[in-house]
């Protein structure tokens, strides 16, 4: 990832942590005890921040995969995950996909486990295309 990118997304990753704290500060009347922002915003080098598209094959039901992504093997503090449809195939599908992020692992120089779901229709039932899951992992 070039340096422009890998800063432009420092940028938004640390906006979004301070735009998180801000609500949680001006609705602390409203919350109850464990909810809200956790901690104190913290800076993130462009160096941190990581890549990765993992292809997922045509299934019959929900996948859990581990997605080798290469982040040092360290604990990543956020990832975020996002399904969608293989480049060469355009949006004409009418399915819709859950990622939810399992954990992370140091196997291979830093993994991530995912599980994805197909929301409509019967849920869980599968699908016949490639999905891509896009990662973002912050180290």
């Amino acid at each position: 990832m070039n340096s422009l990118l890998k800063s432009s997304v420092a940028a938004l990753v640390l906006s979004s942590v301070f735009s998180v704290q801000a609500v949680a500060q001006t609705s602390s009347d409203t919350q109850t005890e464990g909810e809200g922002a956790v901690g104190t915003p913290q800076f993130v080098d462009a160096s941190s921040i990581f890549t990765r598209t993992c292809v997922i094959r045509p299934s019959n039901g929900d996948v859990l995969r581990r997605c080798i992504v290469g982040f040092g093997g360290s604990f990543a503090r956020n990832v975020q995950c996002q399904p969608r449809n293989s480049p060469s195939e355009f949006t004409n599908f009418p399915d819709q996909f859950a990622c939810q992020v399992i954990g992370t692992t140091s196997q291979d120089d830093g993994s991530v486990w995912v599980r994805i779901r197909r929301l409509d229709g019967s849920p869980g039932s599968g699908w016949g295309q490639n999905l891509r899951v896009d990662l973002l992992v912050v180290r």
